[in-house]
């Protein structure tokens, strides 16, 4: 005999015996207890999940890269630094119609900051691209450049936007 069955033989009689009374509806009690707590718990980590999962869902929205027409546009123009010149003055002067409601120090501080992007943008960062490159890694290049400084001032916009 194996060491179970001879624990069940010698313990037979412990088996045989009824529980206490109240024994069943204390058991019963209990696992309607656990179960609660466990539906409870499953629920909020639902919760949560779903939370989570909006909020990614949300911040990769905002990341997502979106149709670039303004870069598109702007290449294939004969003068692209002139092209995004053009769009920025657009933006700046929206962005000074926006901040018609701001007070005057902050008012400078804003039209200060978008002239300085202007003025760096004109200030004749393609001198200074190698000559060594081809034109069309040149081109990309620039139109990066002017492109970041665009989105920058439109970045301005929609932030007063949002005041």
């Amino acid at each position: 005999m194996n060491k179970l069955e001879q624990y069940i033989s010698d313990h037979k009689a412990h088996f045989e015996e009824e529980p206490p009374t109240g024994h069943f509806n204390r058991m019963q009690q209990k696992i309607n207890h656990n179960f609660r707590w466990t539906v409870a718990l499953n629920w909020s980590i639902s919760i949560a999940a779903s939370i989570a999962i909006l909020f990614s869902a949300g911040i990769i929205w905002q990341h997502i890269k979106k149709p670039d027409n303004n870069r598109i546009m702007c290449e294939n123009t004969i003068d692209m630094k002139g092209c995004y010149l053009n769009k920025m003055n657009a933006v700046a002067s929206r962005i000074e119609a926006l901040t018609k409601n701001l007070d005057s120090w902050d008012r400078q501080q804003v039209m200060t900051d978008v002239q300085n992007i202007i003025d760096v943008t004109g200030s004749g960062f393609e001198n200074e691209i190698p000559k060594e490159l081809p034109a069309n890694e040149a081109k990309s290049i620039l139109s990066d450049y002017y492109r970041h400084n665009l989105e920058n001032l439109e970045s301005i916009a929609n932030r007063l936007n949002e005041l």
